[in-house]
């Protein structure tokens, strides 16, 4: 039974991480590349959820090893990303500035 019910486990997390997964790609291969503001921020949302997720599952399981440390490595990424890129979107976008190209 405990096997059956880690299996089961996994298989439903790797349903998750592919539910996921697939929902950020449509959103980066459209909405994204079109700047819209939304997208953005569905994205940073989709994958602080994912992330925390992950983490929170780690931290239940007792597996925290280098390969874990790899999930708190990639949030911070994220946030990073969003603070160099956030500002300057927002300043061009107030001072009247265009779109760029896509």
């Amino acid at each position: 039974m405990t096997a059956n019910f880690i299996t089961l486990l996994f298989r439903l997390y790797g349903a998750y991480i592919v539910a996921f997964s697939l929902l950020a790609i449509i959103i980066t291969s459209t909405a994204f590349r079109r700047f819209d503001r939304w997208a953005c921020w569905a994205l940073l949302l989709g994958n602080t959820l994912a992330f925390g997720a992950a983490m929170t599952y780690d931290r239940i399981a007792g597996a925290i090893g280098p390969f874990e440390v790899s999930e708190y490595l990639g949030i911070g990424a994220i946030y990073a990303a969003l603070a160099v890129t956030a500002p300057f979107i927002s300043a061009k976008e107030s001072a009247g500035g265009t779109r760029l190209p896509a």
